[in-house]
């Protein structure tokens, strides 16, 4: 990997030598050194301040490994208020939360609740699935590895139908059947099976079919089984628990250059594509515990998430699970996934080889590529490329 900025580095070198003890000994022969031990150390405090500005008001950083922390932060959390951005700031975390639901349905399916390759039709009533094309031949793990063909709703008119939804009646809690009606008589992608396209739509549906095992929303089950087990004490489904805490303020650039506060718009939507709100801490912790925890996570789920067998390749490197994507860097096993919404950006990685845990939050966000995805793509190739030397 090549680094493609001129952040600065911090090199610093520890040099140990023994101190030969005086008297027990005849011998004049000096005890060897110990070997000179060299620590490169990105600075990432120094990084995160630089990158800080008018259009990236507000950075979270966590990079951890055994015996080595960085938590920092740096800017604001509002730009009207001037409140600096702290290491404990919780935001909306978009796709990332993807894992959690693949994890509960992996959970449900290993419990027997459930069978990942029943189509739809097993379980959604005819009402919905009139309107979903090719509802009755897709499979759930079609709908969490994105080859069932399904319309993603934040591209329908090109995302403006999404948008008018995300901005109307603020006050008023928006469901995932809400999200799934913009898609409802859409003509779908592909047949399933046929294809790859990710798409939101698929883990709105699976959550629909979860509640429906369950007999209660999904999200109660997530604090039962992840949140509450895990201390993820900062962690709380969006919309759905609301009542639980808070976040700051995240900004979209409108097409009149204004900065757009989106937090009230989100706080009251409840959606599976993007369900939970939490801090760098507690996302660590999770994606941790899911790759290297046998009592969070059995062999059984595990394989079925991202077992060698139920993974689709995307390219040399890449590979994709449910909810969640597996990517090998100079012999090294990496396992991330990305959010993006309205005013947010967020990754949580975990590098198996290293048990290196990378998690980094931005307070904007409008998707496409500017100044905001440029800085935040940047630097979490920064922080790989050192964490892997």
């Amino acid at each position: 990997m090549t680094i493609t900025h001129p952040f600065k580095l911090l090199l610093t070198c520890v040099i140990t030598s023994l101190l030969t003890a005086c008297g027990g000994s005849s011998s004049n022969t000096p005890e060897p050194p110990l070997p000179l031990i060299e620590t490169i150390v990105v600075d990432y405090q120094n990084v995160i301040n630089d990158i800080v500005s008018d259009d990236i008001p507000g950075i979270v950083l966590l990079v951890e490994k055994p015996q080595i922390r960085f938590l920092g932060s740096a800017g604001v959390s509002n730009l009207q208020t001037q409140r600096a951005m702290q290491v404990t700031d919780t935001i909306p975390t978009a796709s990332i939360g993807k894992k959690m639901i693949a994890l509960l349905a992996a959970q449900l399916a290993d419990e027997g609740l459930l069978t990942l390759d029943n189509t739809l039709d097993t379980w959604l009533s005819e009402s919905i699935l009139s309107r979903i094309t090719n509802s009755r031949q897709m499979t759930f793990r079609q709908l969490l590895n994105h080859t069932s063909g399904i319309f993603n709703y934040a591209d329908v008119d090109d995302g403006e139908a999404y948008t008018e939804l995300f901005l109307a009646e603020p006050e008023v809690l928006k469901t995932d059947i809400d999200f799934l009606e913009l898609i409802f008589d859409h003509p779908s992608y592909f047949l399933p099976g046929e294809g790859y396209e990710y798409s939101n739509s698929g883990y709105s549906l699976a959550a629909l079919i979860m509640d429906d095992v369950l007999g209660e929303h999904h999200s109660v089950a997530m604090r039962n089984r992840f949140f509450d087990p895990l201390g993820m004490t900062a962690t709380y489904y969006k919309g759905s628990e609301a009542s639980l805490g808070d976040f700051v303020s995240g900004y979209l650039t409108t097409d009149a250059a204004e900065k757009l506060d989106t937090r009230p718009f989100l706080i009251n939507t409840s959606q599976a594509n993007s369900p939970v709100i939490s801090s760098v801490e507690d996302m660590a912790t999770f994606l941790k515990a899911l790759i290297t925890d046998d009592s969070f996570a059995s062999e059984a789920v595990k394989n079925t998430l991202f077992g060698e067998d139920n993974l689709i390749t995307q390219g040399a490197n890449e590979k994709s699970g449910l909810g969640i994507d597996i990517v090998t860097i100079d012999g090294n096993t990496v396992y991330a996934h990305a959010g993006l919404t309205f005013g947010y950006m967020a990754q949580s990685i975990y590098i198996e080889d290293t048990e290196t845990s990378i998690v980094l939050f931005f307070n904007c966000g409008n998707g496409g590529v500017n100044s905001c995805s440029t800085a935040f793509d940047s630097l979490i190739g920064t922080v790989i490329e050192n964490e892997l030397q």
